[in-house]
């Protein structure tokens, strides 16, 4: 029941003294001092009423070893925990808690306290055990073992709750480190709050299932900040979303010099990377992104470690994992379909949601929603979103790749395409633009236009001086399917 807790222990009693977990701002905490943490912790939520199965709910909570300890507390006791992310609102707050029937909560009084009568401690507090005060909390009690509930990035429509088991976890996060072959002298740098599953997975326990060194830095720091971490930390390990890396991109041109040598693994997933910004990076930066892939209801499927400018983009499974391509509706080709993978140790799919998990976990398979390309070698270029497929003079062409084609041929710093159907395949698209330094927005507008039009696509352009994002990074697509297909005249 508590295999993540007990697997990390282990490396403890192997490496007391070797660090663990640091910050940015210079504290440091070793495997022995975590492990400490994590059990007074432990302690101080059985006082409380927190018994296995239940489900603690967090807010607030800083980027720090504290944060780290408390996870493997509720390990330790059985537990699972909910976090409550920083964009929520008021309606997304009462589903959580209405979904997950939480006994307590966990962290400082804020706008996501308002209206809820939940009992609530401090993280701190938890370390001195206090005294269950009358009867104990009653809450919705969950499978053994289930140690999580995260929210997927809501990059298609709203967020889902995907729950996860310890014993699984640890199996799949084991798979990860021999794939992207980690051990304990390495160091993972996170840039990403630990409420989601880009830095749990990709950062914190792979970090701490390796024996290595979790870097933990500000979400909010700014890039030249981050640079400057990045090479001074010593990381060796870390994953970003594109934008991030343009972000460091465009700060190492401001200070050329930075020597991030040690960085031996940057890694991008969780969002389409173009061969552009591969190049860059490498001309500006000196790293070779890899490419990986893998989301938070199944883990990660599929990776690329070669040290080499990866433009092209083709990754392999991951030992345990099986995957093939469906053909796609109206469009049958042998090496583009819909991305299917299998594995036998995944999530427990979305908690209360039976039209979500019947889409998407058929029996072993689970359908990504991605379409990917089998290149010559047998490797897999993941494309884009199914839904986000247009129908060019050409055949069928992701948004991504649309995209990428704005990138080189319009004087546009950032463009997120999306069809403007999603069920059929149509040559009808919305792009919604950011002119570059120095052009108008007019002047991009009319380049995307006659772009499209030379592909055949009927598209409505829209230039904005921002483009929403959500919580992790990502371009927010559902929010601008949501609020402009509809307006939109095609």
């Amino acid at each position: 029941m508590t295999a993540l807790y007990k697997a990390i222990g282990e490396i403890a009693r192997r490496q007391p003294d070797a660090i663990a977990v640091e910050t940015t701002a210079g504290e440091r905490t070793s495997y022995t001092e975590l492990l400490a943490q994590a059990d007074r912790i432990a302690v101080g939520l059985r006082a409380r009423g927190v018994t296995e199965g239940r489900v603690v709910v967090c807010s607030g909570l800083a980027n720090d070893a504290s944060y780290i300890a408390f996870l493997l507390g509720l390990c330790a006791a059985g537990a699972a925990y909910v976090p409550l992310l920083a964009d929520f609102d008021a309606a997304a707050v009462t589903r959580a808690l209405r979904m997950t029937e939480p006994v307590l909560w966990v962290g400082p009084e804020n706008r996501h306290r308002a209206g809820v009568a939940l009992p609530r401690v401090e993280l701190a507090e938890l370390q001195t055990s206090g005294a269950a005060a009358g009867e104990a909390p009653k809450g919705r009690a969950f499978a053994p073992g289930t140690f999580r509930m995260l929210w997927t990035s809501g990059s298609t429509k709203a967020p889902k709750l995907v729950t996860w088991r310890q014993e699984p976890f640890v199996r799949e996060r084991r798979r990860w480190i021999a794939h992207i072959e980690a051990t304990e002298r390495d160091a993972f740098f996170c840039r990403h709050t630990l409420d989601v599953a880009h830095a749990t997975d990709l950062h914190a326990f792979a970090a701490l299932l390796a024996g290595a060194r979790l870097i933990l830095a500000d979400p909010g720091a700014e890039p030249a900040t981050l640079l400057s971490q990045l090479a001074a930390t010593g990381a060796t390990y870390t994953s970003m979303l594109p934008n991030h890396y343009e972000d460091i991109v465009a700060a190492a041109r401001q200070r050329p010099g930075t020597d991030l040598s040690r960085l031996r693994r940057p890694m991008c997933g969780g969002a389409y990377a173009s061969p552009a910004l591969i190049a860059t990076a490498a001309d500006v930066l000196g790293i070779h992104i890899r490419h990986i892939y893998g989301s938070t209801e199944f883990g990660l499927a599929l990776g690329n470690m070669a040290d080499e400018v990866q433009t092209v983009g083709g990754m392999h499974e991951v030992a345990g994992v099986r995957a093939r391509l469906e053909a796609l509706v109206g469009y049958d080709r042998d090496d583009l379909g819909h991305l299917v993978l299998t594995s036998d140790c995944t999530s427990n799919g979305y908690l209360d949601d039976d039209e979500a998990n019947a889409a998407t976990f058929r029996g072993p398979d689970f359908w990504t929603g991605d379409v990917a390309q089998r290149l010559d070698d047998g490797s897999l270029r993941l494309l884009g979103r199914v839904t986000d497929l247009v129908l060019t003079t050409g055949g069928p062409l992701a948004a991504p790749f649309l995209d990428e084609l704005i990138a080189r041929q319009c004087p546009v710093a950032e463009s997120v395409s999306l069809a403007a159907d999603t069920d059929t395949l149509s040559n009808r698209v919305l792009v919604v633009l950011r002119a570059a330094p120095g052009a108008s927005d007019d002047d991009a507008v009319s380049a995307v236009d006659k772009l499209l039009a030379s592909r055949g696509l009927t598209g409505a352009v829209l230039a904005f001086d921002r483009i929403p994002r959500t919580v992790v990074g990502k371009a927010d697509r559902a929010l601008l399917r949501r609020r402009y297909i509809p307006a939109s005249t095609f």
